[in-house]
């Protein structure tokens, strides 16, 4: 009886929902996330990874369903080598811009969107601290509970490479997040 009532009122504030993607309006939010990562040492050997992270953002319509903004991202990660059951783990901090499009009309209460987004930043172990360029990009459907907020499941590849080494590491990462349009005052 509790999931019925749950839908219901879920239903009832989706029937009006509309989103603000149109120019000159903010959006501000952000998400979470997890990767699973598979990599092969320049030794050879097959290692594996995690990482979860948070990633405010904020941004800015500078067309009709075009946003752009910054993205900061903040994270753990972990990498066990084959053979090992310890994974290594590192802090993670990037920030950088990101584009944004949504390709529904504005009114409708299902959107679907596609991001890309350029980061820089570093990553902290025990041992060591290394900076790295993350490309990533995400697509997936956001659901608009009212006119202003939105929930966001984004499915999307990224792709790292540490400076001054040689090869790239991607993942597939999965996430969720919550997106509040803040229209201008008219």
């Amino acid at each position: 009886m509790q999931k019925i009532m749950l839908f219901l009122i879920t239903f009832i504030f989706l029937v009006n929902a509309k989103s603000q993607i149109t120019k000159g309006n903010w959006l501000v939010g952000g998400n979470a996330g997890f990767a699973s990562t598979t990599y092969n040492s320049e030794a050879g050997s097959r290692n594996t990874g995690f990482t979860i992270q948070i990633a405010p953002d904020i941004g800015y319509f500078i067309a009709h369903k075009f946003a752009t903004g910054l993205k900061v991202g903040f994270g753990k990660e972990g990498y066990k080598a084959t053979g090992t059951s310890v994974y290594s783990t590192y802090i993670d901090a990037k920030f950088g811009p990101f584009l944004r499009y949504y390709f529904l009309p504005a009114d409708n209460q299902l959107n679907i969107l596609i991001e890309s987004t350029y980061q820089y930043g570093f990553e902290k172990g025990n041992v060591s601290t290394i900076n790295k360029n993350t490309y990533s990009l995400s697509a997936g459907p956001v659901v608009y509970f009212n006119t202003t907020a939105g929930l966001e499941f984004l499915i999307g590849y990224s792709s790292y490479k540490y400076v001054g080494i040689a090869g790239s590491n991607g993942s597939v990462q999965v996430g969720l997040g919550l997106q509040v349009h803040l229209e201008r005052d008219k």
